[in-house]
């Protein structure tokens, strides 16, 4: 034990006498440790289009409901399919080239299939129904601004964990009993 204390002792004199190489150090661990998050957190999710949420539910004033028809209902709320997009996208719908591509899709039927961004451990038992349709929170509650996107997040705006779910419930004075949302 001695021996380990003396030589990092001797170590932090001589780092001590060369400051720069602190620097480096700590710049390479910066390095490291960022990649090593990246790594972790996968390539995100990207989707079929560039969908502008702002456009949809700011400009236009649409209810995320029109797009994710399960919202209210659902343990899931839905995700758009070509069908939905179709309703309005019979004909191009502004300048952009998405705008136009989109309208394409739909003339040729082609499919659109839009992945999920938010995942939840398959051991979570969270309904959407249950907090969208009757405890009437917001998108925005767990979702974050999604609404305020111009372009398709590759990752979650919220990191949904246990803790965000529980200082919910203990605002809201919901249950916190683990059989209530544990499988």
């Amino acid at each position: 034990m001695g021996m380990r204390v003396a030589w990092l002792r001797r170590r932090v004199a001589q780092v001590r006498a060369r400051p720069g190489e602190f620097g480096i150090v700590a710049a390479a661990l910066l390095v490291v440790s960022g990649a090593i998050v990246a790594v972790a957190q996968g390539p995100g999710v990207a989707q079929p289009i560039a969908f502008n949420h702002r456009k949809h539910t700011q400009d236009l004033q649409l209810d995320c409901e029109l797009c994710h028809s399960y919202v209210r209902t659902g343990a899931h709320p839905g995700l758009p399919s070509l069908e939905t997009c179709a309703m309005c996208h019979q004909a191009t719908q502004g300048t952009t080239r998405e705008a136009a591509r989109v309208t394409e899709l739909v003339a040729q039927g082609r499919p659109l299939t839009f992945e999920k961004l938010f995942r939840l451990p398959p051991h979570v038992f969270y309904t959407h129904r249950r907090h969208v349709g009757i405890g009437r929170l917001e998108c925005r509650n767990c979702h974050g601004n999604i609404a305020l996107t111009t372009r398709p997040p590759a990752r979650p705006l919220v990191k949904i964990r246990m803790g965000f779910c529980l200082d919910c419930h203990r605002r809201s004075g919901q249950t916190r009993d683990c059989i209530a949302c544990h499988r």
